[in-house]
């Protein structure tokens, strides 16, 4: 038991280890990930359902939806998607949780809409050509190393047609200086969420400042199993966004609100990125 808190507590460099896929293939964890999603009420797993419909309000509003192919990529239970096909986009969700996309595409059956849905991994699985627009919606690229932020960039840049877009959205530094390190315990922390029956959870927040980097790791023991989650993300700043994105070769890049399309006001909020190739 030393051994494993101790290690627990020791500093990681970051993006060392992922285990991303276990919140989206432990059918616990799953279960309780969707359940996150779908409540609209607040900001945990997904955005609030009045801030998602602003955005497809302006994104509507930017790129006119109807007719075009749009891909919306890590699409969970559809609540981007789904909307776009109700503005009339031809769309695709790629998604490798299966919970999510049973969801999503019950949903878009229930509102009679056609969304092709596709259990996939972005990283590793082909993606559809000739779009008009690709998402990338809740810091999901802030999740990934750098490494894997690079494939991809270059994956979606191909994707796209040369008049497309990529919108996606990023965590601000100014998130980052709202953050401190902690280290918590307690009996089924998080009220269940990490397994049906009992267990003793740990968390510890690492931050690591020079880099703008978050990590938030957990340690869940239950009279089964121990298994550690690391959710590590990275924080910029519309300059340090940019330079990444026009390094992987995009033409441009303009920095937006995430909820009006406008002027980004700063502060401790994420923001909206457009890349075109």
């Amino acid at each position: 038991m030393y051994e494993i808190l101790s290690g627990f507590l020791a500093r990681p460099v970051p993006f060392s280890i992922s285990t991303t896929e276990l919140l989206w293939t432990d059918p616990h964890i799953a279960n309780e990930m969707l359940r996150f999603h779908l409540d609209g009420s607040n900001d945990l797993a997904s955005r609030r359902t009045t801030t998602i419909d602003a955005f497809v309000d302006w994104l509507d509003r930017r790129f006119t939806l109807a007719g075009r192919s749009v891909t919306d990529l890590g699409c969970g239970p559809g609540l981007y998607a789904n909307r776009y096909a109700g503005r009339g986009a031809v769309v695709t969700g790629l998604d490798f949780s299966t919970n999510s996309l049973a969801h999503a595409r019950k949903a878009a059956e229930a509102a009679g809409l056609s969304v092709d849905y596709r259990r996939a991994d972005y990283l590793r699985d082909d993606l559809p050509g000739g779009q008009d627009l690709a998402t990338m919606i809740y810091g999901d690229f802030c999740a990934m190393a750098p490494d894997k932020r690079a494939v991809i960039l270059a994956k979606i840049r191909a994707m796209l047609k040369p008049t497309g877009s990529f919108v996606f959205d990023v965590f601000s530094t100014g998130m980052f200086a709202e953050l401190r390190e902690e280290t918590l315990f307690e009996s089924r922390l998080m009220n269940g969420f990490w397994a049906a029956g009992d267990y003793v959870g740990f968390k510890t927040t690492r931050l690591y400042p020079d880099e703008a980097i978050g990590l938030d790791r957990y340690l869940i023991a239950a009279p089964d199993r121990t298994f550690q989650v690391f959710n590590w993300m990275q924080y910029y700043t519309p300059d340090t966004i940019t330079a990444e994105v026009l390094a992987a070769g995009y033409s441009s890049v303009d920095i937006v609100s995430f909820e009006t399309g406008g002027p980004w006001p700063g502060g401790a909020s994420a923001f909206a990125v457009i890349a075109r190739p």
